[in-house]
Formats: structure tokens, C-alpha cells, sequence
């Protein structure tokens, strides 16, 4: 049999991190964050209309696309958050199943799955273990300030639209927190695999 295990937190929580450990450790994951950018790198023509019909057209550059315009919108108007999530969303979960078929037929033991809107897309029950990564928001701002260009705002919205850690904490197989140091943290994930792999 083979052990789906998930691995969730709010944005800046170090799920990056995590994913980078067990990569290094030559198991199999599927990153969502890697196949959104995929889906935003290289926009098909389908896509590119359908950013125009939800109102995101403005994004739009050169046949490129400006995914801070993007986030300003989105988590500015829910609606439209909510239409670019359903449409992405389906896209990601045809690619999950394939992996998984892919995987199971190799009778892969373990596969990891990358996946920051996993209680926010009902998915908790589509894996065996779910590990989530706690952090508060102080340390979760500060890494996000290194690492990405977003504003404070924008931030504070994602916050709001993404599910509590109480919620996390309570659907999860597995937590971690990481509000210490790197060495911490890395300590902690490298026992959970311990575990998990034991």
C-alpha cells in the first residue's frame, strides 16, 4: 500500500522547508505551490480568457501575467478569488490523481503531497497523514518579507481568507511548530520522518 501524506500550514509557516527535506531524502512530492506557477508561467490561451471573464484581465501583459495585480485583486473581491481557485483547483486535481496512479503503480511507498488550501478544499480525507506546520504571524511576516514581494495588506487578506490554525490543528494527524530557529526546525521535521518512514 501506498502512504499518501499531506503537508499544510497558512502562508510563511515553512512548508517550503519541510518539502525541501523530504525531497532530500529521495522521497516523491507533489508541490501545489510549483503547479500553480506552472499553470501562471506558462498561461494557455484557455486561461488567459478565462482571467479576462472573472475580471482579471487587467493582470494581462503581453500575453504575461502580473500575479501581484492578481493578488491585489483577488484578495480584494472574494468572488472572483473563489472562480480563479475553482478553475486552478481542477487542474491540480487531475494532475494530484495522476501522480498518485503513477506513483502506486511503481509501488512508491511513501508520496508527500505539498498542499497549502488542503482544509480550505475539503481534501483532509483523501490522505492517511496530515502534517501541518504551525507559526505565528510575527515570524510568518518576517519570512515572507525576506522570500516574497508582498505587501503587508495583502498579507493581513490572505491571512483572513485561509482557514485558522485552531481548524488545522484540530483536522491534523501530525503537528509542528515552527516559531524558533532554523536548527529547531529542521530537527523537528527530520524526527517527523523518522516516524512517519519508521
Amino acid at each position: 500500500m501506498t502512504l499518501l501524506v499531506a503537508i499544510t500550514g497558512g502562508i510563511g509557516s515553512g512548508k517550503s522547508t519541510f518539502s525541501k527535506e523530504v525531497l532530500k531524502r529521495k522521497f516523491k512530492l507533489l508541490d501545489s505551490d510549483k503547479q500553480v506557477s506552472l499553470i501562471y508561467n506558462k498561461p494557455s490561451k484557455d486561461f488567459k480568457n478565462y482571467l479576462k471573464k472573472i475580471g482579471l484581465g487587467s493582470a494581462l501583459f503581453n500575453n504575461k501575467l502580473n500575479k501581484k495585480t492578481i493578488s491585489e485583486i483577488i484578495f480584494s473581491n472574494k468572488e472572483i478569488r473563489k472562480k480563479l481557485e475553482k478553475y486552478i483547483f481542477e487542474i491540480i486535481r487531475k494532475e494530484r490523481s495522476d501522480f498518485i496512479k503513477k506513483e502506486k503503480k511503481l509501488k512508491s511507498e511513501i508520496i508527500f503531497f505539498d498542499i497549502p488550501l488542503l482544509f480550505e478544499n475539503n481534501l483532509s480525507n483523501n490522505f492517511d497523514i496530515i502534517i501541518t506546520i504551525l507559526s505565528n504571524k510575527k515570524e510568518r511576516w518576517k519570512r515572507l518579507k525576506r522570500s516574497k514581494k508582498i505587501s503587508k495588506e495583502v498579507f493581513q487578506k490572505i491571512l483572513k481568507s485561509q482557514t485558522k490554525d485552531t481548524v488545522r490543528k484540530a483536522g491534523s494527524d501530525i503537528v509542528i511548530y515552527n516559531n524558533k530557529t532554523m536548527k529547531d526546525y529542521l530537527k523537528n521535521i527530520n524526527k517527523v520522518l523518522d516516524r512517519i518512514i519508521s
